[in-house]
């Protein structure tokens, strides 16, 4: 039996309390005055709400704009992907997702360049990743689309600026009939046709930082849920209105972008970048949190509590830090990530 005690998340903010793991399994809650002087910050495995992990083995020599980057098919990162071996890949890719859980990650939504074979590679590196694979076929091919989603977890599109927008309608229409997520990045250089867009259903979208008040409202009315990934937007020079986002009534949460980019693979970094702006812009570190925590285990698990309750597999990460001292920079975190089967020490 472990005894862990110090600030819970109770699903919408902190409590003071201890909780107990036995064989793998919470099998109580008490708030109120911990039994221990631990200061720990306790709260559910966590969700990264879009990643790019298979660039993991790329450091960069400079800094770019966005489309030298990442645009397809002929962005830095796109020759990147096409010149590194299989082998190459899987590892890189294996030992990202490795350091992300030990960061505190219990899953992640991965758009997967490379079709098929870039699906499988992601497969074979990882169990925590959630899988939105991408075609690379210049037209639809159906007999391409079929088999990526018969190993994957739905579809990522890079952008509807990007493709023609037929092909998106019938990836889009694929998709939806296979009972798989879609999910498109939108408005991050330009502002994108967001009726376009939701006329596509999409399960969550990435970015939005170019986006009006307008846009994320209609997103909030069709309860689609906008993924921030705001380093990777301050590196472009661009700042996400997340205060905005949030006062619209959109399910805001977090991601951590391209590995490229985020290389110390710790949603926490993320996390802090995230609140600084949100704090700028007059918001509330209670909202960060519920978008770290909440939002982002909304993304997959929709009937999820969003709190800790006895019978739960013991999927916890703890943080050595009050969940105030998790924003400084200048504090090294100590995280402890215990997954289900967790026994104790």
């Amino acid at each position: 039996m472990t005894e862990i005690s110090g600030h819970i998340w109770n699903g919408e903010d902190f409590d003071e309390g201890s909780i107990i793991i036995e064989d793998g399994i919470v099998v109580d809650i008490m708030y109120g005055q911990p039994t221990s002087d631990e200061n720990y910050t306790i709260i559910p495995g966590l969700v990264d709400g879009h990643t790019h992990i298979a660039d993991a083995g790329l450091v960069l020599d400079g800094r770019y704009i966005l489309e030298e980057l990442v645009a397809p098919p002929n962005g830095i990162k796109h020759r990147y992907l096409r010149n590194k071996s299989k082998d190459e890949l899987i590892l890189d890719m294996s030992d990202y997702a490795t350091r992300l859980k030990m960061n505190g990650v219990s899953k992640f939504l991965d758009f997967r360049e490379g079709g098929v074979e870039g699906c499988s590679m992601l497969r074979n590196a990882s169990d925590d990743a959630i899988i939105l694979g991408r075609p690379i076929s210049n037209e639809f091919d159906p007999n391409e689309m079929e088999s990526i989603l018969k190993i994957s977890d739905g579809i990522g599109v890079s952008s509807i600026s990007d493709m023609d927008h037929s092909y998106i309608e019938k990836i889009a229409d694929i998709t939806h009939r296979s009972g798989k997520k879609l999910s498109i990045h939108v408005s991050e250089r330009i502002r994108e046709d967001i009726d376009f867009v939701l006329s596509l259903e999409p399960d969550l979208i990435i970015h939005m930082v170019q986006a009006t008040k307008d846009d994320v409202r209609k997103c909030a009315d069709a309860d689609v849920p906008i993924v921030v990934c705001a380093s990777s937007n301050r590196y472009f020079d661009m700042t996400p209105d997340i205060r905005m986002m949030i006062e619209s009534g959109a399910s805001i949460s977090i991601g951590t972008d391209n590995a490229m980019l985020s290389p110390s693979a710790n949603i926490f970094d993320e996390f802090r970048t995230f609140n600084n702006i949100l704090s700028t812009q007059g918001g509330s570190l209670i909202d960060a949190y519920r978008c770290l925590i909440r939002n982002g285990c909304k993304l997959l698990y929709h009937e999820f509590p969003f709190k800790f309750q006895p019978g739960m597999d013991a999927d916890i990460t703890i943080i050595r830090s009050s969940p105030e001292d998790i924003t400084k920079r200048n504090q090294i975190l100590d995280i402890r990530h215990l997954t289900p089967g967790y026994r104790g020490e």
